[in-house]
């Protein structure tokens, strides 16, 4: 009998054997698979942002560019992109505590929801954009440095006058202030994947008489830029900065520290400053350069490491 039990312990004690070694196979050395938490990127959905992930250089803009570096470096979480319509993100961002998304400008309201990174690229301010007009501007509508005093008194000059704005967009801080002094008459709103592109062919269309819109975005032919005039507005910031913004959460906290230090590493490469070079003139690099030393003395954004 005791033969028989001891037999019995020393199968029943192999078998225990086996499996643990088994299991320790699969187990990492901490002893547990940790879950990654589920973070739900937001991606307006535009043609620019299709196969965001996919994307390897900047072919498009800086700011799709430097988040598909960062996206795709966001290891920690379990990152589920969700296409969604422009006006659509800031409900996420109000309603979801692990909702992010890139390309934001940092304003007062938007600050009430949601957390913003460190800048995530630079662009050249809007301008206001007049196409095939017999005369410019007059002079009492413009400073002593050719810029626009003010958008609102061009449409007390030219009453009947239309200016083409993108729907659901922040054109920062001071300029969504100027847009709303102008009457709503005189503006025609587009909304859509496709808003610029379409005011853009309005403006060439003259179906409008004005436009305000980053310079990046306004692709004339050779032909159209004889016909185009582009005015700076007074006030306005020289440059509209870009940030990665989410939810106003302890999980938003989380990433948003993760997303700043991704992002200090990326400023130091030669890649961030030549994903700005595509988009700049020499002469706006430096000049970009100099205004980000005198703003942002104590921190190094982009630098030119040749």
């Amino acid at each position: 009998m005791r033969v028989l039990h001891f037999v019995m312990f020393s199968i029943l004690t192999f078998c225990f054997l086996e499996h643990s070694n088994a299991f320790a196979e699969q187990v990492p050395e901490s002893g547990f698979q940790p879950v990654r938490e589920k973070l739900i990127w937001l991606l307006e959905d535009k043609k620019e942002n299709i196969d965001l992930l996919a994307k390897v250089s900047p072919d498009t803009s800086v700011a799709t560019y430097i988040e598909n570096k960062i996206v795709s470096q966001l290891n920690n979480y379990d990152v589920e992109i969700n296409r969604v319509s422009v006006k659509r993100i800031d409900y996420f961002l109000k309603n979801t505590p692990n909702s992010c998304v890139a390309n934001r400008v940092k304003i007062k309201t938007r600050e009430k929801y949601s957390l913003f990174s460190t800048p995530q690229s630079f662009y050249i301010t809007h301008k206001l954009f007049r196409f095939k007009q017999n005369q410019s501007l007059p002079t009492p509508l413009l400073n002593e440095y050719g810029e626009v005093i003010s958008i609102k008194e061009i449409f007390q000059y030219f009453p009947d006058a239309k200016i083409g704005i993108a729907d659901g967009v922040s054109f920062g801080g001071f300029l969504d202030g100027e847009i709303t002094k102008i009457a709503p008459q005189n503006i025609h709103y587009r909304g859509g994947s496709n808003r610029v592109t379409a005011l853009e062919a309005m403006l060439y269309g003259q179906r409008i008489d004005f436009l305000l819109a980053l310079p990046i975005d306004i692709v004339p032919t050779n032909e159209q830029k004889l016909l185009l005039e582009k005015y700076t507005i007074a006030g306005a910031p020289p440059y509209l900065i870009a940030h990665f913004s989410c939810s106003k959460s302890d999980f938003g906290k989380k990433v948003i520290a993760d997303i700043n230090h991704l992002l200090t590493s990326i400023y130091q490469t030669e890649d961030y400053y030549q994903a700005h070079k595509r988009w700049f003139t020499e002469q706006e690099l430096i000049d970009l350069q100099h205004y980000l030393h005198e703003n942002y003395a104590n921190k190094e954004y982009l630098n030119n490491n040749d």
